[in-house]
C-alpha cells in the first residue's frame, strides 16, 4: 500500500517516504529548530521527538509509555501481549522487561563477545579479499550486510547457508511496514515457522548456541516458553543483523564523506576499542 509523497514534516512524516530514506538528517535538523516533537496521522496515528533530552525521557517513562509497539506500520500488536510483547525485551514493559533483559546478559558478557572477534575478524578479511582489484565496489551491499548475518546465525546456531531468508525477514519486517495485514501476517508466521523447526531440533539436539541457551534459561524460576524463546530469537535475528549492518553501512558512508575523521581513525585504532567498550558497557 503507497504513501503520498510527505509535504510537511511536521505535521505528515513517514519514516518510508523516499526523501526520508535518502537522507533523513537534514529532515531532522528542520524539525529539531521548528517542531521537535512532529506529528504523523499515517500508521494509526504517531509522534516523532527528534531531540535527545525529549527521547531520554520518554524512555525512562515507563509509567506514560510503553515498549508495546516498536516498530511505526499500519498495525500494531495486540495488548494481550503485554508485558512480554512482541519481541521481549525490546518489546517488554516493567517488570518483566528487567528480568528478560537479565537473563540475556550472561550471552553477551565480554569475555563471550570477545571469543566471536577472529573468526569475525577473518571473514571481514575475506570480504574485503574478494574487492581487491575493482575500482568501484558496493561497500553496504557486498560487505556490511553480510557480516552480521554470518555472526548472529553462528551465535543462534542457525545455518549460514540461510543468509538469503534471513535477509528476506529483515525485509518483510522491517521495510514491509505498509502492507497488508495479510502481508504483514503470512511473513510474521513464515518467520516463526521457520525458528519453530530450529527450536524443537535444538530441544532435541542441545549444543554451545543462544538456541539452546534459551532453551534452558528460566526467568523467576519457570523455563521460558517455546513462545518467548521464538520473540527473542526474532528480536536477535532481526534487530540485530538489522542495526549492526546500517551501522556498519552507516560508518562507511560518514569515513568516505569525512577524510578528517578517516584520517584520525587511521593514526588512533584504538578509537574503535573505546567504541566497543561503551557499547558493551551500555
Amino acid at each position: 500500500m503507497a504513501h503520498e509523497p510527505v509535504t510537511d514534516w511536521e505535521t505528515d512524516f513517514d519514516h518510508t517516504d523516499d526523501g526520508w530514506v535518502a537522507d533523513p538528517y537534514p529532515i531532522w535538523d528542520d524539525l529539531r529548530a521548528k517542531c521537535p516533537v512532529a506529528h504523523s496521522d499515517r500508521y494509526g496515528g504517531v509522534w516523532l521527538p527528534t531531540r535527545h533530552d525529549d527521547v531520554a525521557a520518554i524512555a525512562s517513562d515507563t509509567k506514560h509509555f510503553s515498549s508495546r509497539s516498536i516498530i511505526v506500520s499500519e498495525h500494531r500488536p495486540p495488548h494481550e501481549l503485554a508485558p512480554e510483547g512482541i519481541a521481549p525485551p525490546i518489546s517488554s514493559d516493567p517488570p518483566f522487561h528487567m528480568e528478560a533483559r537479565r537473563m540475556l546478559l550472561p550471552a553477551f558478557s565480554p569475555q563471550r563477545v570477545a571469543k566471536l572477534e577472529p573468526s569475525t575478524r577473518a571473514y571481514c578479511d575475506e570480504l574485503i579479499d574478494a574487492m581487491r582489484g575493482r575500482d568501484i565496489v558496493d561497500a553496504a551491499e557486498e560487505y556490511a550486510q553480510h557480516i552480521p548475518v554470518r555472526v548472529i546465525a553462528n551465535m543462534l546456531g542457525l545455518p549460514e547457508s540461510d543468509a538469503d531468508k534471513f535477509r528476506g525477514f529483515v525485509h518483510d519486517v522491517l521495510e514491509g511496514v505498509a502492507r497488508p495485514l495479510e502481508e504483514r501476517a503470512a511473513s510474521f508466521i513464515t518467520l516463526f515457522q521457520y525458528l519453530t523447526e530450529h527450536i524443537e531440533d535444538h530441544r532435541a539436539n542441545p549444543r554451545d548456541d543462544l538456541i539452546t541457551f534459551l532453551l534452558e534459561s528460566e526467568i523467576d524460576g519457570q523455563p521460558l516458553t517455546e513462545f518467548h524463546v521464538a520473540r527473542t530469537i526474532g528480536l536477535l535475528l532481526i534487530a540485530g543483523i538489522d542495526t549492526t549492518w546500517s551501522a556498519i553501512g552507516a560508518s562507511i558512508w560518514h569515513l568516505a564523506k569525512t577524510p578528517s575523521d578517516l584520517a584520525r581513525l587511521g593514526a588512533e585504532p584504538e578509537l574503535l576499542n573505546t567504541a566497543v567498550e561503551e557499547f558493551l558497557r551500555a
